[in-house]
């Protein structure tokens, strides 16, 4: 781990320069790769395939590894909050987020970075991303991230704001019991009731038997 606060401090100044980076057509080469490229590539193949096997620990030493060879490996700092979270090391969790959010801001570099600062009961912040990451492409869970933290900062208007966009955004049970119940919280018993209405209609839309075409 020292390895790698090492890695991210050096290169700290310069990821605040960076902005969104663009993905542009490679152009072809009639050169051989390079060593040091086709060790890159090796490496990071060899990284995906445990992390897809979850050897979460075998995993952090090879994305470590990629980050020595390149510095500003997206995929590796976000794999690497990732693995970080699943071991509940949320600082450093954060740290690999927010330099993944750094190098290439999308919905889903700041939704990871929303649900890390969440976790680590960063509210304020958790929020702030979660907002980043709707600018970019909003989807109900976005929306619910967004209000979990800001009902858990009593924010309880804003928090059935973002669980109605949620709602119309992918309108299931359990966003509509969700809505209930902050509703309740908020004293609202008619929006309460009428989610819950939601909710009945939902399942009995569920129970219907599905008509099958006549032959």
């Amino acid at each position: 781990m020292t390895e790698f606060l090492i890695i991210a401090a050096a290169f700290l100044v310069m990821y605040r320069s960076l902005g969104r980076l663009e993905v542009a057509p490679a152009a072809p080469s009639l050169t051989p790769p390079s060593p040091v490229a086709s060790k890159l590539t090796q490496l990071v193949t060899y990284a995906d395939r445990l992390y897809s096997e979850k050897k979460w620990l075998a995993a952090e030493k090879a994305y470590l590894s990629v980050l020595k060879l390149d510095h500003k490996h997206v995929t590796a700092y976000s794999h690497l909050g990732i693995i970080y979270s699943t071991q509940k090391n949320l600082p450093d969790a954060i740290e690999c987020f927010q330099i993944a959010a750094r190098l290439h801001p999308s919905a889903t570099t700041f939704q990871n970075l929303g649900l890390a600062y969440f976790d680590n009961h960063n509210l304020i912040k958790s929020i702030a991303a979660f907002q980043k990451a709707i600018m970019f492409e909003p989807n109900a869970q976005r929306y619910v991230g967004l209000s979990r933290a800001q009902a858990k900062l009593g924010n309880l208007t804003d928090a059935i704001t973002s669980l109605e966009a949620a709602a119309k955004l992918e309108p299931t049970r359990r966003i509509y019991q969700m809505l209930a119940d902050t509703c309740d919280e908020a004293n609202r018993p008619s929006a309460a009731r009428a989610a819950r209405r939601r909710i009945q209609e939902i399942e009995v839309d569920n129970s219907k038997p599905t008509s099958k075409p006549l032959k």
